[in-house]
């Protein structure tokens, strides 16, 4: 559990125990971010099997090297930092293009009184999604890392600047700017 400063006493207990050779602690930190590293892969390359290689290695790479690690507080964005360096430096030595995936949305609608009313509500609904999940495909590059590491990966600014290499204050603005100008275009 997060205490105060954001920080999960067990993941830093985990990390340890995996940097001194506990087999046990590294596979539960690779079960436990698995998914969310995957999710955030598939954002760089669209190639499902290239993002779980790239994993992989990643993975073979930390358990090499577990001796000459440092210390972490936040083990998921550093993951995440390691992925995203992993997949463009693996991009580039294979000369592929990363590209952007689509992300999903759950268009469901809240319960109604009435079924046709909730029929109504729900094409609404799917067609601000649709609006939205243009808009959200029709961004930078970059204004779609940073919405997905904020709204779907739930990072707060400061590690989100650790995972993409940029202030605090440059994630601030970033974030300001794109919604704005997502709001400006629905």
């Amino acid at each position: 559990m997060p205490n105060i400063n954001g920080t999960d006493e067990h993941e830093i207990d985990l990390w340890n125990a995996f940097r001194q050779g506990n087999e046990n602690a590294f596979g539960e930190i690779a079960r436990k971010h698995y998914r969310s590293l995957f999710g955030y892969g598939i954002k760089f390359s669209p190639n499902r099997e290239f993002v779980k290689d790239c994993i992989q290695d990643l993975f073979m790479e930390l358990w090499a090297k577990r001796e000459s690690l440092g210390d972490t507080a936040f083990v998921k964005f550093y993951l995440f930092k390691s992925l995203r360096r992993k997949i463009h430096r693996e991009s580039l030595k294979n000369q592929l293009i990363i590209e952007r995936a689509e992300f999903d949305f759950d268009a469901s609608s809240p319960e109604v009184s009435s079924v046709e009313q909730e029929l109504i509500e729900t094409e609404h609904y799917a067609d601000r999604i649709q609006q939205l999940e243009t808009q959200l495909k029709s961004l930078p590059k970059r204004q779609q890392e940073v919405i997905f590491l904020k709204f779907f990966e739930n990072l707060d600014n400061e590690s989100i600047a650790e995972v993409m290499s940029i202030s605090k204050q440059a994630v601030s603005n970033l974030i300001y700017r794109t919604i704005k100008d997502l709001k400006s275009r629905i």
